[in-house]
């Protein structure tokens, strides 16, 4: 084994610098997947794609509590001091909460309409079975909703839209 490095140099020398992911990673990722569904026809390939889609959403909300929680660090109190700015912004949209108990830990469920309807439908295909898509027209993607009952249920891209378009603005005002 190497010895270990005398200087900060030397360490940040170790460090590969572009492993490290952005800030705005997650509302990459969700843009990324949403950009697959909306070019997808085929129906398996769409439903994988929304499910990843839902899943980075979900992840974006978790990831962004934490930071919140966490944004600042007091060395004279070794303590963190949450961005009550950040997480108000994010408190009109989920729940948040920050077991005191274990660090580096929070937990988010869904609030708004818009939310919760995100977090049940991922908890679904997450947790209970995979999502049911259905064919409403044969203008596809656009065409597909979520649910099994033929000319119902909720539109998929619109739905995942909406929920692009919020992540979004949450993203601009909690400086992620």
């Amino acid at each position: 084994m190497n010895e270990e490095p005398d200087t900060m140099r030397e360490w940040l020398e170790l460090i590969d610098m572009s492993s490290i992911a952005l800030p705005d990673d997650k509302l990459s990722e969700c843009q990324f997947f949403l950009s697959l569904a909306s070019a997808e026809k085929d129906r398996d390939k769409f439903r994988w794609s929304i499910s990843a889609f839902f899943n980075a959403a979900y992840s974006f909300f978790e990831i962004a509590a934490l930071d919140a929680h966490y944004r600042y660090y007091d060395p004279d109190t070794d303590k963190y001091i949450e961005d009550n700015d950040s997480l108000k912004i994010l408190r009109e949209h989920v729940g948040v909460d920050q077991n005191q108990k274990k660090t580096k830990y929070v937990k988010t469920w869904g609030l708004s309409n818009l939310t919760k309807e995100l977090y049940e439908l991922r908890k679904g295909n997450t947790h209970h079975s995979p999502m049911t898509i259905t064919q409403c027209s044969e203008d596809l993607p656009e065409g597909y909703n979520f649910g099994y009952i033929k000319n119902e249920g909720i539109p998929a891209l619109k739905f995942c839209r909406e929920v692009m378009e919020l992540i979004e603005t949450i993203n601009k005002g909690i400086g992620v």
